[in-house]
């Protein structure tokens, strides 16, 4: 019972106890009763008044208990042909309800793959005595970002979920070229019409999931091809503004069929990528050049097999780019339950970026965009054919390994040996 109720009942009691007490052997007068009244009244107020800090007290309660955080951390050693490098993620997520019918979501990635023994401030000249160089650009550096940001709202304008703010988004079977579990970084807003998310439709900037392209050295003695002037700036970029689509369709108890479209959409200007040259951001016209649209699908195989295959086509030159992932899975790891392990056995082809002159220079247009959203278990890269073998397995609780290796890697175009692929990364989540 809570305290409120046994005060008001204790009160209650003191005072019929009271205005009864000195006529114990006698029938109560009219003006004992309307004073009982009174008070009884008076007793009411205060006990709805106690009630109302209780429910509030109860909300505040059961919504600092919702708040809920989580983390997860790896660390993983990479090599290819004669370069190895070890990094570090660790990643921070928070979820917390707004109201009834939304929920917020953020994930900060605290340290985004770092690589050992590297920050923003010493780099390239680390063991010389003359002193150290800064990056260029951010690759290699201590960095941080928030990959999601976003409130979900559920059965509004006719959507079972809309999502708005910065968000992951999976594409295809696979998730070769994005996942949402690896990363988020697309800014916009997109729109789920079933349950699970079998149909989603968006609008969104994925500029923060891309990698700056190469850098063109500019100053005053250098020109451009023509003649011109040249300044500092990135010729070209990934995707900015786009409308999307993605959607799930189930054709049998075992089978899903899946299809993508990627659409860029705004003006050479309004897509060109602004760049500091000490006096004023100067812009490298630049056309949007990215028109995807992909099929997969998975199939369950038998009860600890699957088949799943993703093939993708850039549309938006008259030499499309193509792009297939295959994946053989037998099993899968999950990292909270020890002993689980998984195998995989894949096959990628992806085409060369496509590239065109004009008269500053060649522009460069990746089918993968040079984004950062590719799923931990594929391995996908530009200009890259060759299977590549997976295992993963959990020896402990919220414990992961991992490890990938690409072998007899060639040139999608000229079909001459690459260098191959290992990894190994042990994860854990709290």
């Amino acid at each position: 019972m809570k305290k409120s109720n046994k005060c008001f009942i204790m009160a209650l009691t003191a005072a019929i106890s009271l205005n009864f007490a000195n006529s114990a052997f006698a029938a109560p007068t009219q003006e004992e009763i309307n004073a009982l009244k009174t008070e009884i009244a008076e007793l009411s107020k205060l006990l709805k008044v106690e009630q109302n800090k209780d429910k509030f007290q109860e909300k505040k309660e059961k919504r600092d208990k919702l708040w809920e955080f989580k983390g997860d951390a790896r660390f993983k050693y990479s090599n290819l042909g004669s370069s190895s490098k070890t990094t570090e993620r660790f990643r921070i997520t928070m979820d917390h309800p707004v109201g009834d019918d939304m929920n917020f979501h953020m994930r900060w990635n605290v340290m985004d793959d770092n690589e050992f023994g590297l920050t923003s401030n010493r780099a390239d000249n680390l063991y010389s005595a003359n002193g150290s160089y800064r990056y260029a650009d951010f690759s290699g550096s201590d960095n941080n970002w928030i990959s999601d940001a976003y409130i979900e709202m559920y059965d509004a304008l006719g959507a079972k979920a809309i999502t708005a703010g910065r968000f992951g988004q999976t594409f295809g079977a696979t998730g070769f070229w994005s996942d949402a579990e690896a990363s988020g970084g697309i800014d916009g807003i997109k729109f789920d019409f079933t349950d699970d998310k079998r149909i989603t439709v968006g609008f969104a900037n994925f500029g923060a999931a891309m990698e700056y392209p190469e850098y063109v050295t500019g100053g005053t003695s250098a020109t451009y091809p023509n003649g011109d002037s040249a300044t500092p700036y990135y010729f070209t970029k990934g995707i900015e503004d786009a409308f999307f689509l993605n959607a799930k369709f189930p054709i049998s108890d075992k089978t899903d069929f899946y299809t993508m479209y990627l659409k860029e959409v705004g003006s050479a200007r309004a897509n060109a990528l602004m760049t500091s040259n000490s006096t004023k951001p100067t812009e490298a016209e630049w056309s949007g050049g990215h028109e995807l649209w992909g099929l997969g699908v998975k199939t369950e195989i038998t009860d600890n097999v699957n088949l799943l295959g993703d093939f993708m086509q850039n549309r938006a030159f008259d030499d499309h780019q193509n792009a297939y992932y295959l994946s053989l899975r037998y099993k899968g790891a999950d990292i909270e339950k020890p002993g689980s392990f998984g195998v995989n056995l894949d096959y990628r082809h992806i085409d060369a970026a496509y590239t065109r002159e004009n008269n500053k220079g060649t522009e460069y247009y990746s089918i993968l965009a040079g984004n950062k959203l590719s799923s931990d278990m594929t391995l996908a890269e530009d200009g890259i054919k060759g299977p590549v073998i997976g295992f993963q397995w959990a020896p402990g609780y919220d414990l992961l390994v991992e490890a990938k290796r690409s072998f007899a890697t060639k040139y999608t175009e000229t079909g001459e040996k690459a260098d191959d692929y290992t990894s190994i990364s042990l994860s854990t989540k709290f």
